[in-house]
């Protein structure tokens, strides 16, 4: 029954923050207070009957909050409304036996158990299989339902990314639901460790952490396949920074550019990358030694020039060119 299953799993929640705190509730932090008022809301919205209250006994364990301050009310009142429920189910008389029906003849009662039969083997002919390995998953899927809202959401969002990488890994041969209990349990580890690393007083930095991750394990499917292997631990995931989660091509990208601002911030690196101007331009051969004048005796680019103040400051200098094919000298103002 899927109450019972949801409702052990928050009582096993609730019997780690007992074991947590020593055993005594006003010892409970902060976070641990936040967290128990969302699992007694959650389950003030199961409906239960006494067969659930006997099969898992939450009332045993909910009792031990009623003493606490600030969640005790809320504990009594649970457990006030489950005594009352389990009595009326007790006080509740039975309903009357069927009357008699009259008695079927030896054909039609042949007949009738000869269907049952079928309808028997029919119904057992196909058993649903279900692994130990599909059941431990479910089982982590519904212990998200005790998180908070946003928890709950990042689980998911997790989930669902590292879930688009399954083709990579079947395609190294590793088995489907394996692959599926990896996600879900990675999903849940990295979570839990976000969860550790900013607690519940950091919420903006909680959310801020979780989209970082879920943008770039989106664009990096070796780094997903790497987190659903275990080969990076949920811990030291999520204290890296952007730039270590990237890609080895979009890393390698990154660190071209900054090499390209930095030398583009040297002051000879005109100098430095002449040859790479003058391919990017197509100056080869004979262009290489031409320079911005061109002898008009002799028709040579081979010149050379140096330029003279040889009027006030406020005229341009005057440039005077030597052709190094004829020896030809002019000046250029």
């Amino acid at each position: 029954m899927a109450t019972i299953r949801k409702i052990n799993m928050i009582k096993i929640s609730l019997s780690k923050r007992i074991t947590s705190s020593g055993g005594s509730v006003d010892t409970l932090s902060d976070d641990d207070v936040e967290s128990l008022k969302d699992m007694l809301q959650q389950l003030e919205s199961f409906e239960v009957n006494l067969e659930v209250l006997t099969k898992t006994l939450i009332g045993t364990i909910v009792s031990k909050f009623k003493k606490h301050e600030v969640i005790g009310p809320t504990a009594k009142a649970l457990v006030k409304k489950w005594k009352s429920i389990a009595k009326g189910e007790v006080n509740k008389k039975p309903p009357p036996p069927p009357p008699p029906v009259a008695e079927k003849t030896a054909a039609s009662a042949t007949a009738n158990e000869k269907a049952a039969v079928s309808t028997k083997l029919t119904a057992t002919a196909k058993p649903e299989r279900r692994t130990s390995t599909n059941l431990a998953t479910t089982e982590m899927r519904e212990q998200w339902h005790s998180l908070q809202p946003y928890r709950q959401t990042t689980c998911q969002k997790l989930n669902d990314i590292l879930e688009k990488s399954k083709s990579n890994l079947l395609k190294q041969g590793i088995n489907s639901d394996a692959i599926d209990h990896l996600v879900v349990e990675r999903a849940t580890d990295v979570e839990q460790a976000i969860q550790a690393k900013f607690g519940y007083q950091n919420r903006s930095d909680y959310l801020g952490k979780a989209r970082s991750l879920c943008f770039n394990i989106k664009k990096n499917d070796s780094l997903a396949c790497q987190i659903i292997l275990g080969k990076i631990p949920s811990n030291e995931l999520v204290e890296l920074s952007s730039e270590q989660l990237v890609s080895d091509k979009k890393r390698k990208e990154i660190e071209e550019r900054k090499k390209n601002h930095m030398d583009s911030n040297l002051l000879d690196w005109d100098t430095q990358n002449e040859d790479k101007i003058n391919e990017m331009c197509g100056i080869t051969g004979d262009l290489l030694n031409a320079s911005l004048f061109t002898c008009g005796r002799c028709k040579s680019p081979k010149t050379t020039s140096t330029q003279k103040q040889t009027r006030s400051a406020d005229e341009p200098m005057t440039v005077f060119v030597l052709c190094l094919n004829c020896n030809n000298r002019w000046k250029f103002s």
